[in-house]
């Protein structure tokens, strides 16, 4: 118990350190919301909180993310404002009607939210839809209400284009020095890792920081792709730079502990050399080529790849067919997912939000409690792909209006009163903005609860244009939210509930179907190392999803008994692939061996190996049932073999017999 509080602290200060780019996002948000805050109070918009949000919703990792989100956002609303008023004038007299129409925009909406390819867009129509009914019933008079609903587009889109002039104009994040920088910071990275002083940083690295790396990579690349209107980046072929810089990363995390042999410390030494001349060609936009030739074969199997690795991108940045044209697969993107209508989990989901909606609505109207309005959106904004993905959702919300709520009454009861001017009022509201942004910046496990902590403290301070005197807004909103969160959780978590390890163990299926050829294959292996070990990172955010699912419900049947232990079997997996990855690379200096004896004993262990693999594959897909380890067949290692391959081999054998012993659960029945 004491080692999971440990962990989760750890986890928290981890996701609150900084990080490159951070500071800078932090920076955009807190202008432009300070902006916004002197344009609202001066000029009395209504609905600050809203303007805040939406500021804090467009502001991205970058300018090309940034402009995407606010296009959305202005399409989004419009559309919803417009919906909302028809309904409103065609269905005023008849509440019953208004209320289906609401509903079923609502229902239509969070469908195409998970089917659509613009889902950001649906999100703000289904939002806006329910927030208009509170409107309705709080707001009798048709002419306010219209006025009301107007004043909410004016709220939503100006700080959009505020935010739009801080980013593009003032201080723009370019995706094309995000790139170049990350690449620098990865190549720097390897650079410190041939380093034969630098064990540590050998022993601490892993393949599931490499793919981490890697998807970031490829994901700027895509950004800058799209951020450029001349051609001029696709020309320079950046895909061929940036595939090299995670194939080099890739290897950099396979290198032994320690570096010993003079053969092997000066090869290290002279790769370092190659990759800062690839550094300067990179800052200077210059063409890949070769600094150096490469020293013999070192007895290290990932430092003979890296220079193959290295060799190989001038030829690779030469190839015609290399070109990072985003533009153009996006434009051919289908607006809906493959199987928007033949998977019934997107109208379940959206059912079983539209119910969680209209029983928060039914409880609202019948109490006659306005100030609790906030209990309808909270069914929509928890609602999330995933029950894991809820139940983080649901923590997120909850912890952020707890401490936005305290934040709020603290800055009511002792500091509001003694302030009377804007610039007193921004030395109350940007050091919370300051922190929040912080927060919201961060990694999607905390994000949620900065965007939460600013929008609670603002309902409560900033929704008047004069100090706050009535205590009863924070207890009203609090309440609205966990009210919200408590119905949408429930209903999610105990109706169909959409639990992702069968997605998870698809995928580590998917992930031992690739490592079965990396065994026979030095090519397979090359090219299939950097999408395996992003595969493993997208597995690791599955399994800290799944782990935040409600675990009362009793297995019934094998694979179920397997979801069960889906942690420990991602570990096994992880370390599978680690040590395929060096039977691999003890492969092909086997492969090279003069004796014909011994490469045929090799060739016959690693048929063997490759045939538990599939089993292993069979198993995680449900398309077989678990074995006992006794039950399958573990090739005897011959001593004539070489020493690192019988390592390899021992350490495979060894994560091949967890995962059977694991998966019969030896003495239980499943």
């Amino acid at each position: 118990m004491m080692s999971g509080k440990t962990d989760t602290l750890s986890g928290l200060m981890q996701a609150l350190m900084p990080y490159p780019g951070r500071s800078n996002h932090v920076l955009r948000a807190l202008v432009s919301c300070t902006a916004v805050v002197i344009i609202s109070q001066s000029l009395q918009v209504p609905l600050l909180a809203l303007s805040l949000i939406t500021v804090f919703f467009v502001t991205q990792t970058n300018v090309v993310v940034t402009k995407l989100t606010g296009l959305f956002f202005i399409l989004g609303s419009t559309a919803a404002i417009a919906v909302s008023l028809l309904i409103l004038k065609i269905t005023w007299d008849v509440p019953f009607l208004r209320i289906m129409a609401a509903f079923s925009v609502f229902f239509a909406s969070v469908f195409l939210m998970r089917t659509s390819r613009i889902g950001v867009i649906f999100f703000v129509v289904a939002i806006v839809a329910i927030y208009t009914q509170s409107l309705v019933d709080s707001t009798p008079d048709a002419d306010l209400l219209v006025r009301g609903i107007l004043w909410v587009w004016v709220a939503v889109n100006y700080p959009i284009a505020v935010t739009l002039l801080v980013n593009t104009l003032l201080m723009p994040a370019e995706p094309h020095k995000q790139l170049m920088a990350a690449i620098d910071r990865q190549l720097a990275l390897v650079i410190r890792q041939l380093d034969p002083a630098a064990a540590n940083a050998r022993r601490t690295d892993d393949a599931n920081r490499a793919g981490s790396d890697a998807q970031s990579l490829y994901r700027l690349l895509r950004y800058a792709a799209m951020r450029d209107t001349t051609g001029e980046f696709n020309d320079n072929n950046p895909l061929a730079l940036v595939t090299m810089v995670c194939e080099l990363r890739a290897a950099s995390c396979q290198l032994p502990e320690y570096l010993t042999g003079e053969h092997n410390v000066t090869s290290a030494r002279r790769l370092q050399e190659a990759l800062r001349h690839v550094q300067a060609m990179a800052h200077g936009g210059q063409p890949l080529t070769t600094a150096t030739d490469a020293p013999a074969d070192s007895e290290y199997p990932p430092l003979n790849l890296m220079w193959r690795i290295l060799h190989a991108a001038p030829q690779q940045q030469d190839a015609s067919g290399a070109k990072a044209d985003s533009r153009q697969a996006a434009a051919a993107a289908p607006f809906l997912i493959d199987d928007a209508f033949s998977n019934p989990r997107y109208v379940i989901f959206a059912l079983k939000t539209l119910l969680s909606a209209v029983l928060c609505y039914l409880f609202y109207t019948a109490t006659d409690w306005a100030g609790i309005h906030t209990i309808m959106l909270s069914c929509l904004i928890v609602a999330q792909p995933g029950l894991g993905n809820t139940q983080r959702k649901i923590i997120l919300r909850f912890t952020g209006a707890a401490i936005g709520s305290l934040l709020a009454l603290i800055a009511i009861v002792f500091i509001t009163p003694h302030v009377d001017s804007l610039f007193g009022l921004l030395g109350i509201v940007l050091p919370i903005l300051a922190i929040s942004s912080w927060i919201s910046a961060g990694p999607e496990r905390i994000s949620y609860a900065g965007i939460q902590i600013m929008f609670t403290f603002s309902l409560a301070v900033l929704e008047s244009f004069g100090p706050v005197v009535n205590l009863t807004e924070v207890r009203d909103r609090l309440v609205g939210i966990i009210l919200g969160i408590a119905v949408a959780g429930i209903v999610h978590a105990t109706i169909s509930p959409e639990r992702e390890g069968e997605i998870m163990l698809s995928r580590l299926a998917k992930l031992i179907d690739s490592l079965k050829n990396w065994l026979h294959s030095p090519a397979e292996h090359q090219q299939g190392r950097t999408p395996a070990f992003m595969a493993l990172t997208e597995c690791e955010d599955l399994a800290a999803r799944v782990a935040l699912e409600p675990s009362w419900r009793s297995a019934e049947g094998t694979h179920d008994a397997l979801l069960q232990k889906g942690h420990e079997i991602l570990n096994i997996v992880k370390n599978m692939l680690i040590e395929t990855d060096k039977l691999a690379f003890s492969m092909e200096k086997v492969a090279a061996d003069p004796s014909s004896e011994i490469r045929q004993q090799a060739m016959a262990i690693v048929s063997q190996y490759e045939r538990n693999l599939a089993l292993i594959q069979r198993i995680l897909s449900g398309d077989a049932d678990p074995v006992a380890g006794d039950d399958v067949v573990y090739p005897p290692l011959a001593p004539a073999l070489p020493a690192p391959f019988r390592e390899s081999a021992l350490a495979l054998e060894e994560s091949q017999r967890h995962f059977f012993d694991l998966a019969i659960d030896r003495g239980a029945a499943v």
